[in-house]
């Protein structure tokens, strides 16, 4: 695959985020989960270079993208920075294609600059947490004891500073079917970021707004873009919750894919891109 240059793309509070342009054709987008960066959609990214041009950025504050210790890092934050990159890059008709929380943006998104947006394709939506990083905590009994830690007062910044590729490595193969999909180089550069600037003030303040990002499914009935919903099979959302977010979106049904989990950029791109490609 041709390499692009990491460019920076300077957002309103000071700091920035990293992002790359690579492939041909119509504007592509893709946003990835919480915990995870850029580098996060390069195996798909593989798989749509010949039909698209596709934009691969750090969300705020993820990556190598700095972070700023005043901020709030909660829904509207991360919708008002990436409707700001769309705008002052002046792309139009874009698809955008999230996971997770990235999964949500697409809708929240469209919804503040509608004539700039083509499609919407949301995999494995992070919408329904009622505490903190309660799906995470579904994964596995590791990242539950984990993340409950991490989500008490005072006592939550220690075990959040507590983290190693050991520790990153059992939390996140709870969104796994085939752990061998995570692979050791791309944790390498996870990892990195624990010692950032601002790293536990991040982890933990995006955590703990997860009620702005289940309150979105408020507005999903406002959506009016040709909207694509899409879980893996064993992610971490219940059958009960994954209908609630179909019916909130007025669709007729989702997508289903088989051996997955929460990361499915990672686990299934080739799916991925052919539900992107057909949609």
């Amino acid at each position: 695959m041709d390499q692009a240059e990491i460019e920076n793309f300077k957002l309103k509070d000071g700091t920035y985020i990293r992002y790359k342009v690579i492939g041909n054709g119509p504007p592509l987008l893709l946003l990835h989960t919480f915990r995870n960066r850029l580098e996060y959609s390069d195996l798909l990214v593989q798989e749509l270079i010949n039909d698209y041009s596709i934009y691969t950025l750090d969300l705020p504050g993820f990556g190598d993208s700095p972070i700023n210790i005043e901020a709030n890092y909660d829904q509207e934050y991360f919708t008002s920075a990436i409707t700001e990159f769309i705008t002052r890059l002046d792309l139009s008709d874009v698809t955008i294609a999230g996971e997770s929380i990235g999964g949500i943006l697409p809708i929240t998104i469209s919804l503040k600059i509608p004539n700039r947006i083509k499609k919407l394709l949301c995999f494995n939506p992070y919408d329904y947490d009622t505490k903190f990083a309660e799906g995470i905590r579904r994964g596995n009994l590791f990242a539950n004891f984990i993340l409950f830690h991490v989500g008490l007062p005072f006592i939550g910044r220690i075990f959040s500073m507590l983290e190693n590729k050991f520790i990153l490595k059992s939390i996140l193969a709870g969104g796994f079917v085939d752990k061998s999909k995570l692979p050791s180089d791309y944790l390498n550069l996870l990892t990195s970021t624990s010692k950032k600037k601002g790293y536990t003030y991040h982890f933990i303040n995006v955590l703990s707004n997860f009620q702005t990002w289940i309150n979105c499914k408020n507005i999903y009935e406002a959506v009016t873009h040709p909207t694509v919903l899409v879980y893996g099979e064993a992610d971490w959302s219940t059958s009960e919750e994954r209908l609630d977010s179909q019916t909130k979106l007025n669709l007729a049904s989702y997508h289903t894919i088989k051996k997955c989990g929460h990361f499915s950029f990672l686990e299934q791109p080739k799916k991925v891109a052919e539900i992107i490609k057909q949609s």
